[in-house]
């Protein structure tokens, strides 16, 4: 390959040359011996605990395996040698245990644990703080649901106190963060304020100043810490976090190319960065500034493209050469979201604020749009079947829509519950249309054939469902956003089996598949990719 030598291309593209050859050339770091640690934890009583989540983190690595203990017993395999930091409690709990050890190379090495006679005090979650919102019998805690707790927890409307005329403006600010890309309500004049008659917005700023006007008690009144209303779970799973070497990435969609290798956008910083899994080495590509990346994915030649909700462009990242491409969407404002590549290599996406599907074609480099019928939808995640039809959500429209490429037709369908909130979908082998209703707590299936939508509730209220994948033997998994959870859900018994994540308040907003099975997450919040294994 030939290097440009002459201004800043020239530097931008020679960096990405040396991170791809950095990374391609580690075969030793891939080879590198493992070690494990094995051990009893105990509770004060000195009695056998059976589902404590024992942490163990690599400190050079910034990469921490979570597992879970059965009957007292715990095991967690594949460890990355060196000094390592281990934790132990309850799952959901503050760790009540902690002891350093060395992780050493082709060797177990064993450690008990003992928790203390007074268990820690549990996480508060979102969903607790949800659970605990005035509820005036209205439907206004439920439009605050629906409309405000799918970005961020609770807690952040709680901790403030303004009039109705400035909650008005917060809510208005809220609605174009994706076109100005930084919040700022300040800048929302009194006149703008008043001049929007949005009969949500005029309830939601009414609701807002009632329960937390200037004139209610100052600071933030913290609701008692509750337990996980549901703790059933199984000890058959391995969590493995790896810290992302930017550590106010703030990852927001995430993909695996052929080689197994992890990719995700830092929406803050404005990177996309890489992970290779064997190694747990990371790379890192910047992107022009104020860009806000969103959603990635590889295609099968290994390119990883993305799109910039706030630049308006969808991108284009060749990882052996650094070298990037971007395209401008062909309207300004559109807010390309998430990515789905279809079998004829066609790059499918939505466009939040554009109420369109868009498709972009590698070999003419030319975009494609169709406007959606329902006018607001706000489409968010996406899919294409084995017939080339494109699955999406309608996020605000409340509905699953699908379109027909070959003849440009919509069809659209009605969950059995209102106001869904329909978020993400993932197909299954039979090309069944799986999805979460985030606002009513359900996940639910759309056939194929019938186009009959079936749903289930989920255990913990108000927990949030997200995003979701089916996995090779049909199993469903999908996050709990508010209740920080992972889930895997048996179609066949109906069974939900509920795992609380190693990180606190973790906001997962996508998951993928790698080609050995494993579920990866991003963690919004923590900025971590997380790889789930069941052994």
């Amino acid at each position: 390959m030939q290097i440009p030598t002459d201004g800043p291309k020239a530097i931008f593209l020679f960096l990405g040359l040396v991170l791809a050859l950095s990374w391609a050339g580690t075969p030793s770091a891939e080879a590198a011996e493992r070690g494990s640690l094995q051990g009893e934890i105990r509770d004060g009583n000195g009695r056998a605990v059976t589902r404590a989540a024992v942490k163990i983190r690599n400190l050079e690595k910034g990469i921490t395996v979570t597992v879970f203990s059965h009957r007292g017993n715990y095991s967690a395999p594949d460890l990355f040698p060196g000094k390592s930091e281990v934790s132990a409690g309850l799952g959901g709990h503050e760790e009540g245990a902690k002891a350093a050890v060395e992780v050493a190379a082709g060797k177990k090495t064993v450690l008990n644990l003992s928790l203390p006679k007074q268990p820690a005090e549990p996480i508060l979650t979102p969903a607790d703080w949800i659970r605990r919102l005035p509820d005036d019998r209205d439907g206004a805690k439920q439009m605050v649901i629906n409309r405000c707790v799918n970005c961020h927890g609770p807690a952040q409307i709680v901790a403030k106190r303004f009039d109705r005329l400035t909650w008005k403006k917060v809510i208005l600010d809220m609605g174009r963060i994706e076109a100005v890309g930084k919040p700022n309500y300040k800048e929302i004049s009194d006149e703008q304020a008043m001049a929007a008659k949005d009969e949500e917005i005029e309830r939601l700023s009414a609701y807002y100043a009632k329960h937390f006007g200037p004139d209610k008690t100052p600071g933030v009144k913290f609701p008692k810490p509750v337990a996980y209303r549901n703790a059933r779970t199984d000890t058959k799973i391995v969590l493995t976090q790896f810290d992302i070497p930017t550590r106010t990435a703030i990852p927001h969609n995430l993909t695996v190319d052929p080689q197994g290798h992890i990719w995700f956008v830092e929406r803050y910083a404005d990177k996309v960065g890489g992970l290779n899994p064997k190694s747990g080495e990371f790379q890192e590509f910047p992107i022009p500034t104020g860009a806000r990346p969103h959603g990635i994915v590889a295609d099968k030649g290994g390119m990883i493209w993305w799109t910039e909700s706030h630049g308006n462009h969808l991108g284009r990242l060749d990882p052996q050469t650094g070298q990037m491409k971007r395209y401008p969407l062909p309207q300004e404002g559109s807010s390309p979201h998430t990515l789905f590549i279809g079998k004829d290599g066609l790059i499918w996406m939505t466009q939040i604020r554009g109420g369109r599907i868009a498709s972009f074609n590698p070999q003419t480099e030319s975009f494609k749009e169709y406007t959606i019928p329902t006018k607001d939808s706000r489409p968010y995640g996406i899919v294409v079947d084995s017939h080339n039809h494109v699955w999406f959500c309608e996020f605000t429209g409340d509905k699953i829509g699908m379109l027909d490429p070959a003849t440009g037709v919509f069809k659209e369908y009605v969950p059995p519950t209102r106001y869904s909130g329909p978020r993400r979908l993932a197909l299954d082998r039979n090309d069944n249309v799986w999805f979460t209703e985030y606002n009513t707590n359900k996940i639910a299936l759309l056939s194929h054939d019938t186009g009959k939508i079936k749903e289930w509730e989920v255990p913990t209220r108000d927990s949030g469902p997200y995003d979701i994948v089916v996995d090779g033997r049909g199993k469903v998994w999908f996050d709990e956003f508010t209740a920080n959870k992972l889930v895997r859900f048996d179609p066949a018994t109906a069974k939900f089996t509920e795992y609380p994540l190693p990180g606190v308040d973790s906001q997962v907003r996508k998951m993928t598949q790698d080609q050995d099975g494993a579920v990866w997450l991003s963690e919004y919040k923590n900025s971590r990719m997380v790889r789930v294994v069941e052994r």
